[in-house]
């Protein structure tokens, strides 16, 4: 879950973080003053700069000194750190996460973008995509920022890619289910993998993360069922896309035409 939000002036009331939550400053400058517990920091932003928030934390006090145009609110629940340990030896816990704030970092800043394009610009696999970026984040944060600082899959494995044979199976999962959610889990089940190394070995493999694969599929039978009569709201409900508007533009942009320009022109 994840929402772009602008913050004036003033305090922010406390509360305690229902979510680990990470923030990303996007556009200008800013200054905050936060304290929970024995830790108080002051932070003057400019864009790029994260926050940490970890799940349970007690947030005493928050107070924007100067207003925030815009940032990134990424909130990952237990469930991700509940699935990186349940294909681990370790107890891995959202508490582990340090209460951290005012520094950068490529990788998570990368994920903040991808996510915010995803939010600007709705594409057909954008929920396996926030899927995909939330593991990748969660990892970051328990091996860069955590009290453990510790990899959790530091495993030659993951240095492969898939094999012949996990990639068939992969493979045709997603022709069966195009027309449905698809999520990492049950990729990941077809190939017999977790969902952790799932995505990186099917990027080797192929070139493209799962999402970017499946979408590019989801745009080939856009494309046919437009060319078959289908209306364009049932070619986007098929597709994945949640409203009729967003698939016209996501399709127009990886085209060049609306879908009915599309259609006429295969009917001349």
């Amino acid at each position: 879950m994840a929402e772009l939000r602008s913050h004036s002036p003033g305090e922010i009331p406390p509360y305690i973080a229902a979510f680990t939550q990470v923030s990303i400053l996007i556009r200008g400058p800013s200054i905050v003053t936060r304290k929970s517990g024995d830790i108080r920091q002051h932070i003057e932003g400019v864009p790029g700069t994260i926050g940490l928030s970890p799940m349970g934390v007690h947030e005493d006090f928050t107070h924007v000194s100067r207003p925030i145009d815009e940032m990134l609110h990424i909130y990952l629940s237990s469930t991700v750190f509940v699935a990186l340990a349940k294909h681990t030896s370790r107890d891995f816990h959202p508490s582990a996460v340090r209460n951290h704030a005012g520094f950068e970092d490529p990788l998570i800043a990368n994920i903040a973008e991808a996510i915010l394009a995803e939010l600007q610009f709705e594409t057909s696999c954008g929920d396996l995509l926030v899927e995909t970026l939330a593991d990748l984040l969660a990892i970051r944060l328990l091996n860069n920022y955590s009290i453990s600082a510790v990899n959790p899959f530091r495993s030659s494995r993951a240095s492969k890619g898939l094999d012949a044979r996990r990639m068939q199976r992969t493979i045709d999962y997603i022709h069966a289910n195009l027309t449905k959610e698809i999520t990492v889990e049950e990729l990941a089940a077809a190939a017999s993998l977790s969902r952790f190394h799932f995505s990186r070995m099917f990027k080797i493999a192929t070139g493209q993360s799962p999402s970017r694969f499946i979408g590019r599929l989801r745009l080939e039978l856009s494309k046919s069922l437009l060319i078959a009569g289908h209306s364009i709201a049932d070619v986007a409900n098929d597709c994945g896309f949640s409203s009729e508007s967003n698939f016209v533009r996501s399709f127009r942009r990886s085209t060049g035409i609306t879908p009915g320009q599309y259609r006429n022109r295969a009917r001349n």
